[in-house]
């Protein structure tokens, strides 16, 4: 695990010319070197179905809490259309109360399935942004002004460029960059995978002209966004790290990737712990992950990183075999907690943390 310079930045894998054999070969490659590395007093926080993404809200220093994006993953129709509706759930890490789903306020009767989110701050108020799957192949980023316990619908954006969107990052601005984990469907889409052709980009919202504009390509399963400053960061699953890319902090235009930072897991969303440091939640073993996908019966492990983005030092924080927590998606710390969410399952962990 180190930070390597450009000049080191992955190309794509050369596995052979049929996807299958590729497939095959490496569905046979575990995590022979997985080790658990538990934490004490780890407790489950239920009631969330499909917790994949969430953001720490502590505007009300005195109850911090989390926002959830929530939805079964698993459950669809005959025409792969979400059979239940999602939701975003507030869960309060103060008074150890169960999950509140927030209703809606001002929001039509649009089909709501959501995936990333991101939380900002604007005028002295709350922004959730959040990337809704309402239908199979029609996605939307909806946008809700936070109050304790409703949300209220402020704006919908629908383009093109949202392809197959994952998660986001927001800005003071109006600035977002959306990471689409696809460009293809189907077969090209796992062809694509199989031989890590870096067939995913990332794109942002360009303020003055009300455009869609990509930002980044070249990306084996873009995921995790985030920004700091003069900085993108986007979490590379199948490259198993994370680019850094020089980025115009006013005009929001982002340059090539001037980095990576090697993490060796198939890292999944990025949360800011610190000015320095990234909790990165991975998957160790993409294909049990797979396997997870199709049912709860296959645990799938998990593992929570902390990178300094400065120095590139990466450290292994929380790894689980899949038996207390599988497929992790988001990792968060809080006053030496550890909250960690995960695809499919319907709990979030809470851990005790050291910080280091």
């Amino acid at each position: 695990m180190k930070y390597t310079g450009v000049s080191n930045l992955p190309r794509a894998r050369a596995f052979g010319l049929l996807a299958p054999l590729a497939v095959a070969l490496f569905s046979h490659l575990g995590c022979a070197s997985f080790t658990i590395r538990a934490l004490d007093d780890c407790v489950r926080l239920g009631g969330l179905p499909g917790p994949e993404d969430m953001v720490l809200d502590a505007s009300d220093n005195r109850h911090p809490r989390l926002l959830v994006s929530s939805q079964d993953r698993r459950q669809h129709d005959p025409m792969g259309e979400m059979l239940e509706p999602g939701h975003i759930y507030s869960v309060d890490l103060t008074n150890n109360l169960a999950p509140i789903a927030l209703p809606f306020v001002e929001r039509d009767d649009y089909p709501f399935h959501p995936h990333g989110l991101d939380l900002v701050e604007v005028n002295g108020g709350q922004l959730l942004y959040v990337i809704n799957h309402a239908l199979k192949n029609t996605h939307s980023i909806e946008v809700f002004r936070v109050e304790r316990e409703q949300l209220v619908f402020v704006n919908r954006f629908w383009t093109d460029a949202l392809i197959s969107p994952n998660d986001l990052v927001a800005l003071p601005d109006g600035q977002i960059y959306v990471s689409n984990d696809h460009l293809y469907k189907g077969v090209a889409a796992l062809f694509g995978d199989a031989l890590s052709f870096g067939w995913s980009n990332v794109v942002r919202f360009h303020v003055e002209t009300g455009r869609w504009i990509v930002a980044a390509d070249g990306i084996s399963l873009a995921n995790g966004v985030e920004v700091r400053e003069n900085r993108l960061y986007v979490a590379a699953t199948i490259d198993e790290g994370i680019y850094v890319y020089d980025r115009d902090p006013l005009s929001g235009s982002i340059g090539g990737p001037i980095d990576f930072i090697d993490v060796g897991s198939g890292v999944d969303n990025l949360i800011w712990e610190d000015e320095d440091h990234l909790l990165v939640a991975a998957h160790p073993d993409l294909f049990a992950f797979l396997d997870h996908l199709e049912s709860a019966e296959n645990p799938s492990p998990s593992e929570v990183y902390r990178v300094n983005v400065r120095t590139g030092n990466v450290e292994r924080v929380f790894s689980d075999d899949g038996r207390l927590i599988s497929a992790s998606s988001t990792a968060i710390s809080l006053e030496n907690r550890l909250y960690v969410s995960q695809v499919f399952e319907p709990e979030i962990v809470s851990c005790s943390l050291s910080l280091q």
